[in-house]
């Protein structure tokens, strides 16, 4: 193939990745709409109970149960590999460790996304856009017959489009395809990836509005002592982000062992337990968001704060368990921005001179935590940015990041994704044999 025919195939797949981005795009953009109708209906529904004395409490915790078994079945009936994130699962088909995605992805991870999101337990909707977003570029490139290398790009590409569209990221989209699913740099990656988190972009911001995710007060960071303050807050990121992984492992390992409860009633128990949480303390379920912006805006007690923090630390790896539909982004940003809360607090009392925000080490928490348990720390410096909006974060940022990200690797603990995709080729194996 000469120069000239190289150059138009690149091309080629630069419109290829826009018009996946594209419909990427769409479908994030349809999802969200659909978590906004679920969670309102879910509201609803909590106003009825309240109103109903005596067996009130029983509609959230039927309906999350419910909605949470469907989901899992819809799974276990269709498409296994849609099961939890979904992130891993990508990284193992481009890694050539596992097959093609079934299409069926796309439909059950919607369907059971909503559902389980929807009835408010503590997952990610990234998780699944991205999956979703990923089969796009997969049957784009089934559809049109391109070679295999670029069904390999597309199907990143596809991935990257989807996290920019689900946090309104797309430089965090981007690197999230170099760093995390490829960990390296391609030309006709980067192409179709480029055009694709723009395409994703275009139409998600026609559909949705162009605005920040969390939304933060002008903030200037000291470098002295802030900077020393940062590196040793990443410590302690770092050490919070090994025991977050560990426990969402154990939390797989626990479903597993129990295997004469079918996958479904284990969702429906989860479920049901959310449902209660719901009647009794709303503000602590569902994905995170709306708890990051009230941390972010500030005005919490330490108490409130401390006790979100530790509800939220299990409820992520219990929900995350029996294997439904939802990612582990979302609900990392908000234990991060807890946990980032306290310890400014507690800096605070310590140095009372210290002029940083408490917000700066709410948001910067989010990314330490993030890159803590990730292992993608430039990844998670553009996330948390681009959310923000903050700039001035950045190097804050780089400090708790870097030792965040060495904590976990001193401590033997590989990223979550590394360990997630060697437990399900694990299972693959088992079942082959």
């Amino acid at each position: 193939m000469n120069d000239d025919d190289e150059r138009s195939k690149l091309l080629a797949l630069a419109a290829s990745g826009l018009a996946v981005g594209a419909v990427a795009g769409l479908i994030g953009s349809a999802f969200n709409f659909a978590l906004v109708a679920a969670e309102q209906f879910r509201g609803s529904v909590l106003d009825w109970s309240r109103h109903t004395p005596g067996v009130g409490w029983l509609a959230p915790v039927l309906l999350a149960a419910v909605a949470a078994f469907v989901a899992r079945w819809l799974v276990r009936r269709y498409a296994p590999e849609a099961s939890g994130s979904g992130v891993q699962r990508v990284e193992a088909i481009i890694r050539g460790e596992a097959g093609r995605l079934n299409p069926a992805v796309l439909p059950v991870k919607f369907v059971g996304g909503v559902l389980a999101l929807g009835a408010g337990l503590a997952l990610g909707r990234e998780g699944p856009t991205v999956q979703m977003a990923a089969a796009i570029g997969e049957g784009w490139a089934r559809l049109f017959k391109l070679r295999p290398g670029d069904h390999r790009a597309l199907l990143a590409a596809g991935a990257g489009a989807g996290l920019a569209a689900a946090f309104n990221a797309p430089l965090a989209g981007a690197i999230f395809v170099f760093e995390e699913l490829l960990r390296r740099f391609e030309l006709r990656v980067a192409v179709a990836t480029l055009s694709a988190c723009s395409g994703g972009l275009v139409i998600m911001r026609m559909l949705i509005g162009d605005h920040l995710v969390f939304a933060v007060p002008p903030i200037v960071v000291d470098l002295f002592p802030g900077y020393l303050l940062f590196l040793g807050f990443g410590v302690v990121m770092g050490a919070l982000g090994v025991l977050y992984s560990r426990m969402v492992v154990a939390g797989l390992n626990l479903a597993d062992r129990l295997r004469r409860i079918r996958p479904e009633m284990q969702a429906a128990i989860v479920g049901a337990v959310v449902g209660l949480l719901a009647f009794v303390a709303p503000e602590a379920i569902g994905s995170g968001e709306a708890q990051v912006k009230a941390i972010l805006g500030g005005g919490h007690a330490f108490v409130t704060i401390a006790i979100l923090f530790l509800v939220r630390f299990v409820l992520g790896p219990l929900c995350y368990a029996p294997g439904l539909p939802g990612g582990l982004f979302a609900p990392l940003l908000v234990i991060g921005a807890a946990a980032g809360l306290l310890l400014g607090m507690g800096a605070e009392t310590l140095v009372p001179a210290l002029k940083t925000p408490l917000a700066a080490f709410a948001a910067v928490g989010m990314g330490a935590l993030f890159v803590a348990v990730v292992g993608a720390p430039v990844t998670g410096i553009a996330l948390v940015v681009e959310m923000t909006g903050a700039t001035t974060l950045f190097v804050p940022l780089l400090t708790a990041c870097a030792s965040a990200l060495a904590v976990p690797a001193l401590l033997g603990c590989r990223p979550i994704y590394d360990t997630l995709r060697d437990r399900d080729t694990a299972r693959r194996d088992r079942l082959l044999s």
